[in-house]
């Protein structure tokens, strides 16, 4: 990405396991968190990767779902998702102990570059899950860096006051050191009213020359979500990455479902597959402008 050395990416090989649930917490919102016991494989995944579950055996098609974390120690990681569908309102049921059939660690991860900067995280919806994991992978650097969540839900994860500007942020978050702060469109106590892009730009604006042009962003959420964070990087003269969403149906690249326009080296560009190109882009490869920009 824009040169930035690729030292903390991780490279590993696919792994058809079945995962051991240990707990499947329905949270408000219409969301769940699911943490799943993988053995030595939480050791082998970075930040953007996802996995692909089988819901059930009745449906044809399994789901991709981003990791919001991995404990190592534990041999475990955590989905985050949101009941849109018959697959997970199969897996809302789940219950302690059962096993469960994943595809593992699909696609490429996040990499950010070994120097202290400010890093500023975008999320929209259930986006939060890649960026959160990347959160509490930067926080072990030392770096500094703000995350952001756009939602119109009822907040699915515990919140708390903070007592200086009386902003909702992220309880989990806060305790490890990381500001974070919620956005949404309709009026709710604490959050930012308007988009999460538009609480972006106020806090760019906010910082002096030599802090803003040291800054990098990260995203996940919604098509018009990173396209206002393109135009948000464009205004500011910044870099970063994405990680693009889409609908998928194998999840390893060999049904070209899940395509996006990236640049080549020549200058041109070509769809390349999400699922394994991706999901995470540089942010001036993605060409913008076939997405409305």
């Amino acid at each position: 990405m824009d040169g930035m050395p690729e030292s903390n990416a991780c490279h590993t090989g696919l792994h058809s396991v079945f995962g051991q649930v240990v707990f499947n917490r329905l949270l408000p919102g219409g969301h769940g968190l699911l943490r799943l016991f993988v053995g030595e494989l939480a050791g082998k995944v970075g930040p953007g990767q996802f996995v692909h579950l089988t819901c059930d055996d009745s449906l044809t098609l399994p789901r991709p779902f981003s990791l919001m974390d991995a404990n190592p120690h534990q041999g475990t990681v955590d989905l985050f998702y949101r009941i849109v569908g018959r697959g997970t309102e199969l897996m809302a049921a789940w219950k302690e102990g059962i096993q469960v059939k994943l595809l593992m660690p699909l696609g490429h991860p996040f990499v950010w570059p070994d120097l202290h900067t400010h890093f500023l995280l975008l999320a929209g919806g259930a986006g939060l899950a890649p960026i959160h994991f990347l959160a509490r992978r930067l926080v072990r650097t030392g770096v500094n860096m703000t995350l952001l969540w756009g939602i119109e839900t009822e907040s699915p994860l515990e919140t708390i006051v903070k007592q200086d500007d009386q902003s909702l942020a992220l309880a989990e978050l806060d305790g490890l050191g990381i500001v974070s702060r919620l956005a949404s469109l309709t009026p709710r106590a604490g959050r930012f009213q308007g988009y999460v892009t538009d609480l972006a730009v106020e806090i760019l604006a906010s910082l002096d020359e030599e802090r803003r042009s040291n800054t990098l962003l990260y995203a996940c959420g919604p098509h018009p979500m990173l396209v206002a964070v393109h135009r948000l990087a464009t205004r500011f003269g910044l870099k970063g990455q994405v990680s693009l969403e889409e609908r998928m149906a194998c999840g390893f690249g060999g049904c070209a479902a899940c395509v996006a326009p990236i640049r080549t080296q020549d200058g041109a560009w070509s769809y390349q597959k999400i699922c394994t190109d991706g999901p995470v882009f540089s942010l001036s490869d993605v060409v913008w402008e076939q997405y409305g920009a």
